[in-house]
């Protein structure tokens, strides 16, 4: 049986910043269910015009080319069972059995199922896209359809601050990833129209300043659309605007989806018996031993996971005694 001082369950950017940071105060081993490291920051795009829009993306690749080559870790698998022992925990995984004295969940968001909003439409139509989806394409560079539209709607809160669906809490990096795009199509395409559809705006964290220039260069509106409705060449977005119910024509509509636990998160949650808060995440208390940290708390940008990584592997060391 292997043993470690500290085993970090989950190789996005949280985990791997815990684990490079604890490479000389102890033995860490990491585990990662998934066949790679990186998480879901590896899919975001550098959004960058004429200037840095400080979107984090670059950080997040260095956190994740450092994991890569000074990280122990084993991939394609996670705990399946966990026994808590004096000074420390037997974990069996899908092939092979741990001890560990202190455990760390890493284990990170994962984007809302749209598919929870059919009045959205999205997976049935081909105008309708997610802001992952934007973001994906950015980052391939396939942009091809986006530079023939004339005309955008972003539609804000898509799984979030919905009491409805229990998800009560701000995704807190919508509006800035949102905005972030915004200048960065605007940049691309200065001819396109975009009007933005939300609640109200949160630009706090970095790069505000270019954030504030991106909301002056859209129209918003206060209000989120009822239903959508797409044909051949566009998609009409029906919404309530000063109490009557109206109806306005684009070439596209990118829906900003909030953040809820993964799978692994509400799995590890159970399986350490952690108390959860809406969307499935993990509250942030250490528990004997086991600690949570990144987006398996809650959601938040790449700067402050890495921040919060960070902070938490100065405290471990502290337990460590190095």
């Amino acid at each position: 049986m292997e043993r470690v001082d500290v085993l970090v369950v989950g190789g996005g950017i949280a985990g791997l910043a815990v684990a490079s940071a604890l490479q000389e105060k102890g033995d860490v081993l990491l585990l990662e269910e998934k066949a790679s490291l990186g998480g879901l920051a590896v899919e975001l795009s550098c959004k960058a015009t004429d200037r840095c829009l400080r979107c984090g993306v670059c950080r997040a690749a260095e956190v994740v080319r450092k994991g890569w080559f000074g990280v122990e870790n084993i991939t394609g698998e996670s705990p399946r069972a966990v026994v808590r022992e004096k000074g420390g925990f037997r974990i069996t995984t899908d092939r092979r059995e741990l001890a560990a004295r202190l455990v760390v969940l890493a284990t990170g968001a994962m984007p809302f199922p749209v598919e929870e909003f059919p009045q959205y439409l999205w997976g049935r139509k081909e105008r309708i896209f997610t802001g992952f989806e934007l973001e994906r394409r950015l980052k391939s560079g396939n942009l091809e359809e986006f530079a023939a539209f004339r005309s955008l709607a972003f539609v804000q809160c898509v799984g979030s601050r919905n009491a409805r669906k229990r998800l009560g809490y701000c995704s807190q990096v919508c509006c800035r990833y949102a905005l972030r795009l915004v200048a960065n199509l605007r940049f691309r395409f200065p001819e396109v129209r975009i009007d933005f559809y939300s609640m109200d705006l949160q630009v706090l964290g970095d790069g505000q300043e270019a954030l504030r220039d991106a909301a002056h260069s859209v129209f918003r509106y206060r209000s989120l659309p009822f239903a959508l409705q797409e044909d051949g060449d566009g998609v009409t977005v029906f919404v309530e605007v000063d109490g009557k119910a109206t109806k306005r024509r684009y070439d596209a509509v990118v829906l900003s989806v909030g953040l809820v636990a993964s799978p692994g998160t509400q799995r590890m949650a159970e399986l350490f018996r952690l108390p959860q808060r809406e969307g499935g995440f993990i509250v942030p208390h250490p528990q004997d031993g086991v600690f949570a940290c990144g987006t398996a708390t809650g959601p938040k940008d790449i700067t402050s996971t890495i921040c919060e990584a960070e902070r938490l592997s100065e405290e471990l060391g502290a337990l460590l005694g190095r």
